[in-house]
């Protein structure tokens, strides 16, 4: 279906891609990793078409189509959701059966063919674009974060669809139960070869056999080093023997007894030179390259006054477009609060009024006097782009140079970066100074939308620890079932169709959504 063969890509003086090579049979699904900035949607672009190649050699199915999904959704322009996906799948009626099928497995109505792009969030534009390249039914998939911002009743349905499509697929996404389910070869791109490895089997799989060839270069290489110093002092011991047999003179009736030393010196210098030669000769392993993990420390700070979070006959939305309650609840210091509920349904609307960014409709919200906030989404959505890291955390938490430069390396943030504008940083660096500016500040409540969006794995799993023995409240929207699960969430909401209601198991409701999603498929 697809050979990658040593294909090339430099941006300037910068290496991006180096001799990457793979190959891709029919209907195979390759999950393709790498940290953030690696060069893994510059991969997807070069293979959609949209950028070219330095050098390689990219060989495709005859008349293969394919279907590239990128990961900005917010340049579609603001033509209606049936325009869009008529331009993008090539089908100029949507009445067949497959249409509604698809429409159905996001959570769309037949009605919201006639809405606006401009008019959606930014999951459900996600969701319109998924739409219209998998009614293209293309050869190759290739998505890119297809998992961001969406729904888990559509992840499902998406991971279910892909599992039983004849496509070849390759898909970017820090989903680690979705890339678990759908794929069966990992394209891992190396961060300072710019190379690929390619292994089959699950992500999980693979995570592990990282782990285990990590081990086996660090034991590889301390052998070498044992081996490498052993011959070493044997030559050096040699060398000395050489050296005091070619200066030994005894008496003038040791003449044979001088010979023999001579002799046995010239021996030693030559062991000592095969030596040196054996060790010059040896297939040298470099030191394994080991980052040093990734660690966030969040303190939350046991404030003086009440540290709880009360809704009250709370209605939240905008006024004559939609609403959702009355809701009351109350959220105790130190409680795990999960909200789910489809792309559209007022989570987020919810999460900016428990914030204060936006006024309830009706009914009161009480913030305990001690309460301190860390909103991921507001921060995201007011990060200054032309200011840098250090002058964010200066004006942000009043830190010292020296300070916010430690603050920044803990973060995972180099000295380098932060001296750049924030603009310039990847999705996922804002992220992290963001959760920077948390542990410096010491919230003691989090209010996270989506947090694992555009962080890599390495990041969502620093902030699975950091949440782990976080003691403060958390407030979270998420989609990826492997956070929810080790977020330890000791309620979980759902919003649906304006009802704000718990769920009373959540292994029970993502049962549920699998059993809906297999209903749907069948439609296809």
């Amino acid at each position: 279906m697809l050979a990658v063969k040593k294909i090339s890509k430099n941006y300037g003086s910068a290496v991006i891609l180096s001799e990457v090579s793979f190959t891709l049979g029919k209907g195979e699904k390759a999950a393709l990793v790498g940290p953030n900035g690696v060069g893994k949607t510059t991969l997807l672009r070069i293979l959609a078409g949209l950028e070219d190649l330095d050098s390689g050699n990219l060989e495709f199915q005859k008349s293969a189509r394919i279907g590239y999904l990128a990961q900005d959704t917010s340049v579609m322009g603001s033509s209606t959701v049936s325009e869009y996906i008529k331009e993008v799948s090539g089908i100029q009626k949507l009445e067949e059966h497959k249409v509604q099928a698809i429409m159905a497995g996001f959570g769309f109505r037949e009605s919201d063919l006639k809405r606006s792009l401009a008019s959606l969030s930014s999951g459900q534009k996600m969701k319109v674009a998924l739409v219209g390249i998998l009614l293209k039914d293309a050869d190759l998939l290739l998505l890119d974060e297809p998992t961001n911002n969406l729904d888990l009743p559509s992840l499902i349905w998406l991971e279910d669809f892909l599992k039983i499509s004849e496509a070849t697929a390759i898909v970017v996404s820090h989903d680690r139960r979705f890339l678990d389910r759908v794929t069966r070869k990992i394209i891992e791109v190396d961060n300072n070869t710019r190379n690929a490895t390619v292994t089959g089997g699950k992500y999980s799989d693979y995570l592990e056999m990282s782990v285990k060839r990590i081990e086996r270069a660090r034991e590889s290489y301390r052998l070498q080093q044992e081996e490498i110093t052993r011959l070493t002092e044997e030559a050096r011991k040699k060398k000395i023997e050489a050296e005091q047999g070619s200066k030994w003179q005894g008496s003038d009736n040791d003449k044979f007894l001088r010979g023999f030393k001579r002799d046995r010196a010239g021996k030693s210098s030559k062991k000592a030179k095969t030596i040196e030669k054996r060790i010059e000769m040896m297939d040298k392993i470099d030191r394994p390259i080991e980052k040093e993990p990734l660690e966030i420390s969040l303190n939350a700070s046991n404030n003086p006054g009440t540290l709880h979070i009360s809704l009250r006959d709370m209605v939240v939305g905008y006024e004559g477009v939609f609403s959702v309650g009355p809701i009351s609840v109350d959220i105790i210091f130190g409680n795990r609060v999960g909200i789910m509920g489809l792309n559209g349904s007022g989570k987020s609307t919810l999460l900016r009024t428990i914030t204060g960014t936006l006024k309830p409709l009706k009914g009161t919200i009480e913030i305990g006097s001690g309460v301190r906030i860390g909103n991921m989404m507001q921060e995201h959505e007011t990060l200054p782009r032309d200011n840098t890291p250090l002058e964010f955390l200066e004006s942000k938490a009043g830190f010292s140079l020296q300070d916010s430069y430690a603050k920044l390396a803990k973060f995972g943030i180099d000295p380098h970066q932060a001296k750049r504008p924030i603009g310039e940083m990847s999705p996922g660096g804002r992220a992290r100074l963001i959760l920077s500016l948390f542990s410096a500040l010491s919230v003691n409540t989090l209010v996270l939308d989506e947090p694992t969006n555009h962080l890599d794995i390495e990041a969502v799993q620093a902030l699975e620890e950091t949440l782990d023995s976080y003691t403060g409240t958390v407030i979270l929207v998420s989609h990826d079932r492997y956070f929810l699960e080790k977020s330890k969430l000791d309620s979980v909401y759902q919003i649906s169709d304006g009802r704000f209601a718990r769920i009373g198991d959540y292994s029970e409701y993502i049962e549920a959504m699998e059993k809906r999603a297999i209903r749907i498929l069948k439609n296809l």
